[in-house]
């Protein structure tokens, strides 16, 4: 290989490495935000089932601590519900899956291009002018991503360094794939 094509594989391969981070980081924080939507929408249904069993009761049971809960209990529900609201973590979330999908679309086209430069039938300079256009999408991509936070990064991180979340074996692959598609020899 050229020195040329090696100095824009491995500049290719450096933008690939970037982008499987960041989609991965994306990833992350929709489902930080999806696991506090969830929780939050369990600690508002509980309290205030809780907030109706004080009311019902008070019609049975004139004490003062059963009125004492029955308002805290109701005013955490307030508070959850005005939370869920001022925070729509279901719109934070969908955002950083936009996102997360926009980025694992310009991944596989770094991919294909670190393909392209293996098989080796196109010119630096046409290898070069797809590398800058994809450079340009993955520029907007990170301009529209909405703010990440440092739990996302140290989730991505366990994800891709220890679970090792984007790798496959020949034979997992294959497992995906019809018998005519194996590679063999796996």
């Amino acid at each position: 290989m050229s020195d040329k094509l090696n100095i824009i594989e491995n500049t290719v391969r450096a933008s690939f490495a970037g982008v499987v981070w960041s989609h991965k980081i994306q990833e992350k924080q929709a489902d930080i935000y999806d696991c506090r939507y969830k929780c939050f929408e369990i600690i508002q249904i509980t309290t205030s089932a809780f907030t109706s069993v004080g009311i019902v009761t008070l019609l049975f049971y004139d004490e003062y601590l059963i009125k004492l809960i029955s308002a805290l209990v109701s005013f955490v529900t307030v508070v959850i519900s005005m939370l869920l609201k001022s925070f729509n973590m279901q719109e934070l979330c969908t955002a950083h899956k936009k996102s997360a999908l926009t980025l694992l679309i310009i991944r596989d086209k770094y991919q294909h291009l670190l393909m392209e430069i293996h098989i080796g039938e196109k010119s630096y300079i046409e290898l070069n002018n797809e590398y800058m256009e994809l450079e340009q999408e993955k520029h907007k991509a990170y301009l529209d991503s909405p703010s990440t936070s440092d739990k996302a990064v140290e989730l991505a991180s366990q994800a891709l360094k220890i679970k090792s979340d984007n790798k496959y074996t020949d034979n997992e692959i294959n497992n995906f794939l019809p018998n005519i598609l194996w590679k063999r020899g796996s």
